[in-house]
């Protein structure tokens, strides 16, 4: 009769046990993954106009942020992002967005691109680089958009539109 209290035990320990190896893995691999603690992410936005295909001027803002909250926050949710700011359907366009991060030492990194397809207008986009872009070192970095637009307006009028926004910003 006191064989079964016994099994009870066990799996209550190997049930600890469990809970205590997935915590310390929690706990652990960020950092590891991340080469340390804390790790730089710059935050890059910027708006295009599809029509014009003009933008503005990108902005960038470097911050420290912990190893957890960039693998579980911002990388879980992607590295570019865009949101349409006025966009309406009078018109059709396919933007190709190519990105590519030049490192302190000179080295060109190329982000590979994103395809987005809809009406014409403004859209934001936001661009999280870190560790896993290749940010990792202080030092002065330039990121190069290159924007391609195909727009047809009325099912007759088609133009193919390029631009180019380039920023800089620093880790220190």
């Amino acid at each position: 009769m006191s064989a079964p209290p016994a099994k009870k035990k066990s799996r209550k320990g190997l049930v600890a046990l469990v809970v205590i190896a997935i915590a310390a893995i929690v706990l652990v691999i960020p950092p590891a993954l991340a080469g340390g603690l804390m790790v730089p992410l710059s935050k890059v936005v910027f708006k295009e106009t599809t029509g014009s295909l003009s933008a503005t001027q990108a902005t960038a803002n470097v911050s420290l942020i912990t190893a957890y909250e960039y693998y579980f926050s911002i990388r879980s949710s992607g590295m570019f992002r865009t949101s349409d700011t006025n966009v309406n359907s009078n018109g059709n366009t396919t933007i190709k967005i190519d990105l590519k991060l030049t490192n302190p030492s000179g080295q060109t990194t190329d982000l590979g691109n994103t395809n987005i397809n809809g009406g014409l207008g403004t859209r934001t986009h936001t661009i999280y680089l870190s560790v896993d872009q290749g940010v990792r070192v202080s030092g002065s970095y330039t990121l190069n958009v290159d924007i391609t637009a195909s727009v047809t307006v009325g099912g007759l009028l088609q133009a193919n539109l390029t631009t180019t926004v380039t920023t800089t910003f620093t880790v220190s």
